[in-house]
Order: structure tokens, then C-alpha cells, then sequence
């Protein structure tokens, strides 16, 4: 059995099939603007700026140790003054202000000429006092020789008197004849005493031309020493500084011509306030940093501490030592110290390429999905390759750490992790 359809329910089929009509506009307009749409991302795709690679690193927390801030000054561990035992006129320079030299090293010789020519009279009067030995030594045996035939001389008179003077007490020859004996003997005595004389005069002579070789040898020690001293040679191993000699110039001898400093290592040297001394000691570690857009740190040690403060500033001297390996520090700019303590706390670190910027405006990139973000930052202690970061990054975001000079803020990024 159907049933008539009465107007209330025509007018709800005409209803369905409006809302049905509309239902179909809306689906087709959906499609175009979905058309549109899809067009328009492939066309700002294409236009989109190519993305920057580039390596990332976590902002981490790490243990941060206290440390108390000293201004220091940089010096020399050792110093030698470059000068001469000699002088001499300047006939040549080897070395110029920074050049690293070996204890040892020439680095200035003087004219030695003079010098050369005392050394060759020199020799020659060794040469004759030498010459003058042997003779001596030759006439002291000729003396030796001629006193033992002296002595012979006078056994021989002696007995000949002592014959006479029997034949003469019983009365077989004259007075005359024993006179004459006694003669041969006074003579022979002379003659031996003569003998003696001579080689002491000999001995004497040997000794003086001894004492003449021995001050030739002195002089000409002296002079060889001299010969080697008109090469002016570095008194230590360091850098040349402070050069204060030129060629053609009269040296005259102990005048400064330039100063050896070793720098490795090198001490920075920080003045502690009477009341802060006691907690120093000699060992104790240290980090030094030179000038204040330095991010790179060096480890030191407490290496001395004076014994007396300053009588007008009432501070006491301290040198730090660092090993300097590399020379790069060098005497007479000015360096921080941070003296390391015992109390420690937890502070977040990045590493130092990531950081940007100058003293007081520093910046980091952080990866925001896929964007570099640029946050302004401010650095604490720098220490092994991390800087302190106070504020502007937090534990665990992804600091950028290549590319970081050329970065602007909103560049697309791509993460690489070789």
C-alpha cells in the first residue's frame, strides 16, 4: 500500500535535494581551492631559498669549578743579555727582533783581525821560549858534565897534595913543591865551585824560560778564548728581543746588544691583596686568558709566591706558569687569571665554535625544525673548548656550531653529522 506523499513531506524532499546541490558546489569549490593550493606550495617550493648544511651540538649542563679573576701581566720565564767579553768593530748581525734561537747560536761577530795577529806573535814567543828551554836544559848537562870532572879534578889534587905533604914532612922535597900542590888543589876547588855556579846559573835559566813558556801558553789561551769570544754567541734558548746593534758599530764589551727571553714557559704575574694571600699556594691550578675577545684558555700553575708583600701597595707577587708550548703568548701584553678553587656548581656549556659576536653582544644559532634561530647570550668562564652560557640558551637545545659567522636568523638549515 503507498501512501501519498502530502506537501510537508514535498517540501523536505525539495530541501534535501537544495542542500544536496549545495553540498556539490562546496565539494567542487574544496577541489579548487585544494588545486590552487597544492599549485601554490610547488610554487613557493621552487622559490624557497637552498638550505645551509651544518653540524649541531647540545647545550649541556656541566659542572662549573669557583675561581677568583686576577689582571696579570705576562714575563719571560728567563732572560739573557746578548753581549760581548770582547770588543770589536760590528762586521756582522745574524738574527733579527722574534727569531727563535738555541743557547749557543751565533748571532753577532766582531772584527778579529788584531786579535789573530797577537795570537801569531803570541806563538812565536812561545816558540822561542820553548827554543830557550832546551838550551838551558842542553847547558845545565854541559855543566853537570864539567862539575863531575871538576870534582875528579879536585879528588885528584887533593890526593897529589896529601903525597906531597908527607915527601915534605920528611924533609924529601921543598917547601916550593908543597906550595905548589896546595896550588893544584885551591885551583881545582875554583874551578869545581865554578862548575857549581854554572849549573845554577843553568837551572836558573831553565826556569825563567819555563816561566816564559808558561805565560806564552797563558797569553795565548787568553788570546784563543778572545778569537772565539769575537763570535758573540746566545746565552739562552728563547726570543730575540730588544735588538740594540747594527753593522760597522763599535761594540764595546758587556754593552747590551739584545736580550734571549725563554716564553716557554712563560709566567703571568698577578698582584694578591694581603688578605687574599693565605688562600694561594705554590701548585695550585690556574687558567689564563689574554684579552678579552680571547675565547681560547691556557692551564697554569701557581709556581711561586714571594715571600714579602710590596711596603707601599701591601701585595704580594705571583707567578704563574704556562706551558706555552706553541709561543704564542708573548711578554709584556696583559692576561686574566682565574685561580681555581675548590667549590663547584652546575652551569650550561656550549661549545666555543659556537659562539659569534663581540665582548657584550655574543649570539648563538639554535636548530628550530629545520630554521636557524638567533638567541643574544651571555658567556661566563670559557674553559677546554666550552664557554658558560648565563642566559638565552637552555639544557638540551641544538646550538649550531658550523657556518656560524655567515648564519642570519630564519635561514633554513639541513643537519649533517659527518
Amino acid at each position: 500500500m503507498f501512501k501519498k506523499i502530502g506537501p510537508a513531506v514535498r517540501r523536505l524532499k525539495i530541501r534535501k535535494w537544495k542542500l544536496l546541490a549545495i553540498v556539490i558546489v562546496l565539494i567542487l569549490a574544496g577541489t579548487g581551492v585544494t588545486t590552487f593550493r597544492g599549485k601554490q606550495e610547488k610554487a613557493i617550493e621552487t622559490a624557497a631559498p637552498n638550505k645551509v648544511y651544518v653540524k649541531v651540538s647540545a647545550a649541556e649542563n656541566v659542572i662549573k669549578q669557583a675561581f677568583v679573576s686576577y689582571k696579570a701581566s705576562l714575563e719571560a720565564s728567563e732572560e739573557g743579555i746578548v753581549s760581548g767579553k770582547v770588543g770589536g768593530k760590528v762586521v756582522q748581525v745574524m738574527f733579527e727582533n722574534g727569531q727563535y734561537v738555541t743557547q749557543g747560536d751565533p748571532l753577532i761577530k766582531l772584527d778579529d783581525q788584531e786579535i789573530k795577529n797577537h795570537i801569531a806573535s803570541s806563538q812565536a814567543k812561545l816558540k822561542a821560549s820553548e827554543s830557550q828551554v832546551k838550551s838551558s836544559e842542553s847547558q845545565l848537562v854541559s855543566s853537570q858534565t864539567g862539575l863531575q870532572k871538576m870534582q875528579l879534578s879536585v879528588d885528584n889534587a887533593v890526593r897529589t897534595y896529601d903525597r906531597t905533604k908527607e915527601l915534605f914532612d920528611g924533609g924529601a922535597i921543598s917547601k916550593v913543591e908543597l906550595e905548589s900542590a896546595e896550588t893544584m888543589v885551591s885551583n881545582a876547588k875554583g874551578d869545581l865551585e865554578s862548575a857549581k855556579a854554572n849549573i845554577e846559573t843553568a837551572q836558573a835559566s831553565i826556569k825563567t824560560a819555563q816561566a816564559n813558556v808558561t805565560a806564552a801558553q797563558v797569553d795565548l789561551k787568553i788570546l784563543t778564548n778572545s778569537l772565539a769570544d769575537t763570535t758573540i754567541t746566545a746565552p739562552l734558548t728563547g726570543i730575540i728581543d730588544e735588538k740594540s746593534v747594527s753593522l760597522g758599530q763599535y761594540a764595546n764589551i758587556g754593552a747590551a746588544l739584545g736580550k734571549v727571553k725563554t716564553i716557554s714557559p712563560i709566567y703571568a704575574v698577578i698582584e694578591v691583596d694581603q688578605n687574599d694571600i693565605s688562600s694561594l699556594k705554590v701548585g695550585q691550578s690556574a687558567k689564563v686568558k689574554v684579552g678579552s675577545t680571547d675565547i681560547k684558555d691556557y692551564d697554569g700553575i701557581i709556581k711561586s709566591i714571594e715571600a714579602s708583600a710590596d711596603a707601599t701597595s701591601r701585595v704580594f707577587r705571583c707567578k704563574v706558569e704556562v706551558a706555552n708550548l706553541g709561543q704564542t703568548l708573548k711578554p709584556g701584553i696583559y692576561a686574566n687569571v682565574d685561580i681555581v678553587g675548590d667549590q663547584t656548581s652546575e652551569v650550561i656549556a656550549v661549545t666555543t665554535d659556537a659562539l659569534s659576536g663581540n665582548p657584550g653582544n655574543y649570539t648563538v644559532f639554535v636548530n628550530d625544525q629545520g630554521f636557524a634561530r638567533k638567541r643574544m647570550v651571555s658567556i661566563g668562564q670559557i674553559t677546554k673548548g666550552l664557554v658558560e652560557i648565563k642566559d638565552g640558551v637552555k639544557n638540551g637545545d641544538s646550538v649550531i656550531i658550523t657556518n656560524v659567522n655567515t648564519l642570519q636568523d630564519g635561514d633554513a638549515v639541513s643537519v649533517v653529522t659527518e
